[in-house]
């Protein structure tokens, strides 16, 4: 009993479970290897297939190409076995050719040497055929008469007539040469009839010439086209024989289809027949359905009860999962539900142990990090004491920029590492003002030209003193640059709009403006709405127009508050190197 308590209460049995419904899948795995090795053994069975079509009808084709050649070479062999005869026995002898049942000629001629003859044609041939016709006659009969034999094809380009064969024999005696020539133009057409029976069991056929042209096929759209650029049309006309493969063919519609071509051997032709392979193997396609259909039906019931059973697992890991979210969002207080003695219970009970320590731990850090930083800006402040210290005309007034500047980064909507950087750079911007002699600093006077020449080396000093310090190494831009101008006329680096850090440019936009509102030896505060005006006026020569924006928008919602004028002391410092 104790044995079957911890079984139940272990993930063991719904893990278990889980793997069980995995033979899904090899059920489908067996199922697609024998789709595809069906499709491998069609595959096969319809090359055969298509090859055997293939040469059948290039068997066919070639019986009626040579039926006819065969005709023509027995009619000029008997004229040359009688010699060169009379005219007037053309005609008969062309009437008696052209009446013999299955023949395809469409136009017959004997002209001896001279020109002198007989035709016969075909009544159904238009004036244009005609004239096409004799024009390809005569030129066959003038190369006959040159002793050669002629066998080529005509193309009719616009498809209003099928493609025809000329065939051109020249007439020989032993006495008389080459006494005339025997001329036949042979009509395809029959062929196309015989491909269209063909094609009823969804097979494309095509009668293609020596070069890739479409001279006849079962798809009207086909013939005249050029099937060169297809892989098994490329490689027949390379090497004539009979070939088969799986090749695309876009230029007539079925897109991938299983082709085979065989050669006829006459005028070099070729028989292409193909066949879409989606229909070829629909079979295969019915069965990979099938099989998909009853592994979703499967793998349904599978999900359905592995839903069930790992609800065990899935639920306290989800609520150990969205607990431990809001832990790393900061919610250090939220603790796991730990429900059971299983694994997982287990395991949510060390999770909430070792959050009340992280807790702990992140609250005493957090104490020690508010010190430090007490610390730290105690040190930075009693810095900036030493600084007013040595410039008393100034008291007060780091605190006043480093004040401005915050306000402004926050209008800026800078985040918490930078309002810190620009805190700590404000108030020691002035920290160079320490290398710089006390007659300079406090003379109450105006400044000569090398005396104000010295006293714009403070941003640079103020650089070199915190450079030994790691940890401002931040700050030190906002230090050294806060006296550069949006127009590249400030110092010490002639630094230019945004090449100038963002910290350093809040810095001279607040220094300024304390500048302008405090009262000094060689002059009074200036009234707010003067100096806004004039805060405004210097926007894009000398300050980042957006900062100037981001001072107003403070002022003009009271965050910004320049000092009374007996809050502020009087200073010998001008606004320039304040």
């Amino acid at each position: 009993m104790a044995s079957l308590s911890h079984l139940r209460s272990s993930l063991t049995y719904p893990i278990a479970a889980t793997l069980v419904l995995v033979t899904v899948v090899p059920v489908a795995l067996v199922g697609l290897l024998l789709a595809r090795y069906n499709r491998e053994y069609l595959t096969t069975e319809e090359k055969r297939s298509l090859t055997r079509q293939a040469s059948s009808l290039a068997a066919e084709a070639s019986l009626f190409l040579n039926s006819h050649l065969t005709q023509l070479e027995s009619t000029a062999r008997a004229l040359e076995a009688g010699g060169p005869v009379a005219v007037s026995a053309f005609e008969s002898l062309l009437q008696d050719m052209a009446a013999q049942p299955g023949r395809a000629f469409v136009y017959l001629q004997i002209l001896n040497a001279r020109g002198e003859g007989a035709y016969v044609r075909s009544q159904m041939l238009d004036e244009r055929a005609v004239a096409d016709l004799e024009s390809a006659a005569t030129a066959a009969h003038h190369q006959a008469l040159r002793g050669e034999r002629v066998e080529d094809l005509l193309r009719d380009t616009a498809r209003e007539h099928p493609a025809r064969a000329v065939i051109a024999l020249p007439l020989e005696s032993a006495t008389a040469g080459t006494w005339g020539a025997l001329t036949g133009v042979l009509d395809l057409e029959p062929l196309a009839s015989r491909f269209s029976d063909s094609s009823a069991a969804g097979l494309l056929m095509s009668l293609i010439d020596a070069r890739g042209d479409v001279l006849v096929s079962s798809h009207p759209e086909s013939r005249g086209r050029n099937f060169a650029e297809l892989p098994l049309v490329r490689d027949f006309l390379r090497r004539p024989m009979r070939l088969t493969r799986i090749y695309e063919h876009s230029d007539s519609g079925p897109g991938e289809v299983l082709g085979s071509v065989a050669p006829v051997g006459a005028f070099g032709l070729g028989v292409l027949v193909e066949r879409p392979t989606a229909e070829a193997f629909a079979p295969v396609r019915v069965m990979q359905q099938r099989t998909l259909a009853v592994t979703a039906v499967a793998a349904l019931v599978a999900l359905l009860i592995g839903f069930a059973l790992s609800r065990r697992l899935i639920v306290p890991l989800q609520n150990l999962t969205d607990i431990s979210t809001e832990i790393a969002q900061g919610n250090l207080t939220a603790r796991a539900t730990v429900e059971g003695h299983n694994e997982i219970a287990r395991l949510g009970g060390n999770f909430n142990h070792m959050a009340t320590s992280v807790e702990a731990l992140v609250r005493r850090l957090k104490q020690a990090l508010r010190q430090n930083q007490e610390l730290f800006l105690e040190t930075i402040r009693t810095v900036a004491t030493a600084i007013d210290a040595k410039d008393p005309y100034t008291r007060g007034h780091s605190e006043r920029v480093s004040s401005y500047s915050m306000v402004i980064a926050r209008y800026l909507e800078l985040g918490q590492d930078e309002l810190f950087q620009v805190r700590i750079a404000a108030i020691l911007h002035d920290v160079g003002k320490l290398g710089i002699q006390d007659g300079i600093l406090n003379k109450p006077g105006g400044l000569t030209e090398d005396e104000y020449r010295i006293m714009r080396q403070h941003p640079a000093i103020g650089a070199q003193i915190m450079a030994p310090i790691r940890m401002l190494k931040d700050i030190i831009p906002g230090i050294r640059n806060h006296h550069e101008t949006w127009d590249g006329q400030g110092y010490p680096d002639s630094l230019r709009e945004h090449d100038i850090p963002l910290v350093a440019r809040i810095i001279g936009v607040a220094d300024t403006f304390d500048a302008m509102t405090t009262t000094r030896p060689y002059q009074e505060a200036m009234e707010l709405d003067f100096v806004l005006s004039r805060m405004r006026s210097m926007a894009g020569t000398r300050f980042d127009p957006r900062v100037v924006e981001a001072l107003i928008k403070a002022v003009e919602a009271g965050d910004v508050t320049p000092p009374r004028p007996h809050q502020a002391s009087a200073t010998a410092a001008t606004p320039e190197v304040s």
